[in-house]
């Protein structure tokens, strides 16, 4: 080796060395399982993300599912998302909301855009495009409750 290059490796050789005294003299103790480092499952961040955006579902204010969520759709409420947001419609006679320039929601299943008032097929798998409105609400004729999987940012009005 040359010179050079070995002088270049004993100087960051020293310099990690030194670096690590410092952390150790900080209190770090780099072990990764320790009290000083704990390690943590997913399903406890997870958990710690949802507390801080306020829970996984409920009425007003924006909510988010890291996984499905079953969301019940009643009479006068409209179902938004936001985008990336994925709905399947389990059960209930359902209809899609446009965006604020008349887009619709993408019909993943079918492979088509479903403009605004929509019949919604049950078990297809639909997708927001964009934040600008869209979503889902009961057809106007239909009294009942409807049950939609979510994954993603929601918000029920």
């Amino acid at each position: 080796m040359k010179k050079a290059t070995k002088g270049i490796l004993a100087i960051a050789i020293v310099g990690m060395g030194v670096f690590a005294s410092q952390a150790m003299a900080d209190g770090v103790s780099g072990v990764p399982g320790s009290a000083d480092d704990p390690v943590v499952t997913k399903s406890y961040v997870d958990q710690q993300i949802q507390k801080a955006l306020g829970g996984g579902a409920g009425t007003g204010g924006a909510s988010v599912s890291t996984g499905l969520t079953v969301v019940e759709l009643h009479p006068g409420q409209t179902l938004y998302g936001f985008e990336g947001t994925e709905f399947i419609v389990r059960t209930g006679k359902v209809q899609a909301v446009a965006g604020d320039k008349g887009d619709g929601l993408t019909d993943i299943t079918e492979g088509k855009d479903l403009r605004a008032g929509a019949q919604v097929a049950a078990n297809h798998l639909l997708l927001i495009a964009r934040s600008d409105n869209r979503g889902l609400r009961l057809n106007a004729n239909y009294n009942g409750v409807a049950h939609i999987m979510v994954r993603g940012k929601y918000e029920l009005r």
